[in-house]
């Protein structure tokens, strides 16, 4: 497939998926799929998009709070990464720099949804229906363009953007920016765990580290593992629903004896 090509479906892809990211959410699952059809490299595509996955969990926008876009990072970096054949070290060089820059057009194009919102409520007064419809169709289009443009501009200025980049950061600071990106996929998955009833289920935890630490298992086999243990946790809970229930009916029933 011609470069050109490929940084034109790159970038059409970042505009759907950035209109996605303010309604159902299921596009990003999706980026090293597309990655991986357009470069042809399906292995390393899910391999670095998973890292950068791993990066974001946690990183929620609560509130409509601006966070790093690990998700751009992952699109951006694993392209470019691809493209070039320079592996993950490069991806994450280029990728986090991005995502963190691109908060500034998140909270640009928030601000600007301030002043959409409230010409609709303008036109809503007057009753203009067919044209506040419309007008509202700038919001998407901007959360597109807000994910568009920087992959537009790093994908077809992808080789003088990377040497640009890797030649203005020093030495030292490309190393630990390298370090600080192996991580971040452990600072991701701690800030999971501190939102999830870790107490209760400790066992289950140290069972999965256990398999993953010491027995190397795969990821497959150990999301299998987690779901049966699930499994098993819902069938006890309606068990137990099920017994305290019919003590409930039982101790109702000698109270109406008596």
């Amino acid at each position: 497939m011609p470069v050109v090509l490929q940084n034109c479906l790159i970038t059409l892809f970042a505009f759907i998926w950035g209109i996605d990211t303010v309604g159902f959410q299921v596009i990003n699952v999706l980026t090293p799929l597309v990655v991986g059809a357009i470069t042809g490299n399906w292995t390393e595509a899910i391999t670095i998009s998973g890292t950068f996955t791993l990066m974001g969990l946690g990183a929620v926008s609560i509130g409509g709070s601006s966070v790093p876009n690990y998700g751009l990072a992952g699109l951006i970096g694993s392209y470019i990464a691809i493209r070039s054949g320079t592996g993950l070290n490069t991806a994450i060089a280029i990728g986090i720099p991005v995502g963190l820059l691109a908060i500034q057009l998140d909270i640009l194009v928030k601000t600007l949804m301030n002043f959409v919102a409230s010409h609709a409520e303008h036109l809503a007064d007057e009753e203009k229906f067919q044209q506040m419809n419309r007008f509202l169709y700038l919001g998407p289009i901007m959360y597109g363009l807000e994910i568009a443009i920087p992959t537009g501009i790093v994908a077809f200025m992808g080789t003088d953007v990377v040497k640009a980049i890797l030649a203005f950061f020093p030495k030292w600071f490309m190393s630990g920016l390298s370090i600080a990106g192996a991580m971040l996929p452990v600072v991701g998955i701690a800030i999971l765990l501190h939102y999830m009833p870790i107490k209760r289920y400790f066992n289950y935890l140290a069972i999965g580290f256990l398999a993953a630490a010491y027995l190397q298992l795969p990821v497959l086999a150990i999301s299998i593992l987690g779901a049966a243990f699930a499994f098993k946790t819902y069938v006890d809970s309606k068990k137990q629903n099920a017994a305290a229930a019919t003590a409930d009916n039982s101790n109702q029933g000698d109270d109406y004896d008596e």
